[in-house]
């Protein structure tokens, strides 16, 4: 073996060694959250920590019991439908500043995108009194409303640069032959899409199934969301309620970690879709 060889060989194996090491370092949290939510709580603030344990699932049955169901299907009510919105009026809007590139068109991208740099704990009083007055605060639809705007920027920004990459012929022989500019859309530019959009659905989809401040502020009891719901149930007369935290969180994490896992394959051609020039 040349030596040459020999240094890829040892660049190799340091590269998985700490692979390995940060993959560690990034599970962890996690792994001991799900071991939490199957230990009884004796077990819990054992010392030394128990790694072998009689596993439990009252934590579960407790989580179901105390109304795991509503704010875990308003969180999906809410991701749902403003990522549906913002991935349709998203498509749109690339489409006209990549095709027809009205005046001003960097300029109006850059205060696009500057709207995500405002940090939220600027804009949440705003918007609570702007509720208020609106009476769209504890709404489903304030709250898609609301969601649907944060996700807008990412997504146009991510969705241009796709669509600039797509060749302008493919429009042009469209148009020709009598297609609207709607047909061009959905027939030539969508299907052309498809990684792009899972990319910007799954980006825009952990934002807003995370997003704890608004929903903290803007949402009621009718309408609050998992993340909220976490944060209500900490505390109880016996202390931090350890066991129902770390069951929450657990079933909390399962539908973002299933559509990552499902979607894996396209998320990853979406985000290199377009480095490669044609």
């Amino acid at each position: 073996m040349t030596v040459s060889a020999k240094r890829r060989s040892v660049k190799k194996v340091v590269s998985q060694i700490v692979a390995i090491i940060v993959t560690i370092i990034f599970i962890f949290p996690v792994l001991w959250m799900v071991l939490t939510s199957f230990k009884y709580r004796v077990d819990i603030f054992a010392m030394p920590p128990k790694w072998i344990f009689s596993p439990t699932l009252h934590s579960y049955l407790y989580t179901l019991q105390r109304g795991f169901w509503h704010p875990f299907m308003n969180s999906v009510i809410m991701s749902v439908s403003s990522i549906i919105l913002a991935m349709v009026i998203s498509i749109f809007a690339a489409y006209s500043f990549s095709r027809f590139k009205p005046a001003g068109t960097d300029t109006w991208m850059f205060l696009i995108l500057s709207s995500r740099m405002i940090p939220p704990v600027a804009a949440v009083i705003p918007m609570f009194l702007l509720y208020r007055l609106l009476h769209l605060g504890n709404t489903y639809i304030g709250m898609i409303m609301l969601y649907t705007m944060f996700s807008l920027p990412f997504a146009l920004w991510m969705l241009k640069g796709f669509i600039d990459q797509i060749p302008r012929e493919f429009d042009e022989a469209a148009l020709a032959d009598g297609a609207s500019v709607t047909h061009v859309v959905f027939d030539i530019i969508l299907p052309q899409l498809g990684p792009a959009l899972v990319a910007v659905a799954v980006f825009s989809i952990i934002f807003v199934w995370n997003e704890f401040l608004f929903a903290y502020i803007l949402t009621g009891k009718e309408t609050r969301t998992i993340p909220v719901q976490i944060a209500a149930g900490i505390y109880t007369e016996k202390g931090v309620d350890w066991e129902y935290i770390s069951a929450l969180s657990t079933l909390y994490i399962i539908p973002v970690l299933g559509v990552v896992f499902f979607l894996q394959k396209y998320f990853l051609r979406g985000l290199t879709f377009g480095t490669i020039r044609r």
